[in-house]
């Protein structure tokens, strides 16, 4: 029986350490934004050069971007599972709220071509990170 518990224990501490694992880093090359105006979204703007950290903890259920002004974004709903878009790429969604109390969405994206994308949506302005994992 305690040799039965032993290894009860030391699987289910393999299994813990193995759910922890939820941790994804990535570094950005480029970054492109657009605003909305009473209702009408401007074109994307050109993309820029960018070399930002993107820290995505689904255990803390954060999302953390490392740019000039740092963004700390907290989880609410999403589940990280990836569905078909209609580009022909896969996403999944988080809303979030940031550290101002304002709700967001973020999507991570994966084209047809294997290009990564972070999309961070606001109703005022969205912007755009093509990142790549680190």
């Amino acid at each position: 029986m305690k040799k039965f518990l032993i290894a009860l224990c030391a699987l289910l501490l393999c299994c813990g350490l193995e759910a922890q694992a939820q941790v994804l880093k990535f570094n950005s090359t480029d970054f492109a934004y657009r605003t909305n105006r009473n209702g009408n979204w401007s074109d994307w703007s050109d993309w820029e050069d960018c070399n930002v950290l993107v820290v995505l903890n689904l255990d803390k259920e954060e999302i953390n971007i490392y740019s000039a002004e740092p963004q700390e974004l907290t989880i609410y709903s999403g589940d990280g599972e990836f569905y078909p878009d209609s580009s022909g790429g896969e996403q999944t969604e988080f809303k979030c709220v940031d550290l101002d109390g304002t709700r967001c969405t973020v999507r991570l994206r994966i084209q047809k071509d294997g290009q990564w994308q972070l999309y961070v949506d606001y109703s005022n302005i969205s912007y755009v990170y093509c990142i790549e994992k680190r």
